[in-house]
């Protein structure tokens, strides 16, 4: 003879199972968005450095010599000659800044992607970041 039970919810052990499930998915999915955040970090640095050592190497380039600081990347203008063939540009020349949309803190440093200061050597033209692990990037 086979009983069945009339039940019409669920046991405390049912609970606790489908609680531990949905933790462990949530531990799980948290623990994979903090390593992909951090490589998203890691690759904004590496970008971030690229553009501002390309933006070093323009500026002693055109004008003979290093930047004194990075400041002063955000503060000059370069002037450049437009080259399009056969466009409204051409032959005009276009200004901007050597560095564009910087994050900057109150001192005036520009900060990577981590919220830490660049680190500049202007005799040597060299800029690493002073994050933990990123200092020899």
């Amino acid at each position: 003879m086979i009983r069945r039970w009339n039940r019409k919810g669920l046991t405390i052990l049912d609970t606790l199972i489908v609680l531990c499930l949905i933790g462990i998915l949530i531990g799980v999915v948290i623990l994979k968005y903090q390593r992909v955040a951090r490589e998203a970090q890691e690759v904004a640095l590496k970008t971030g450095l690229s553009n501002i050592r390309t933006s070093i190497t323009l500026f002693r380039m055109l004008n003979g010599r290093n930047p004194v600081s990075l400041q002063e990347l955000i503060e000059k203008n370069v002037m450049l000659p437009a080259r399009i063939e056969n466009g409204p540009y051409t032959g005009s020349i276009f200004k901007r800044k050597y560095l564009l949309q910087q994050a900057i803190d109150a001192k005036g440093n520009i900060l990577d992607s981590f919220g830490n200061p660049f680190i500049y050597n202007s005799v040597q033209a060299e800029v690493r970041s002073s994050t933990k692990g990123c200092e020899t990037w």
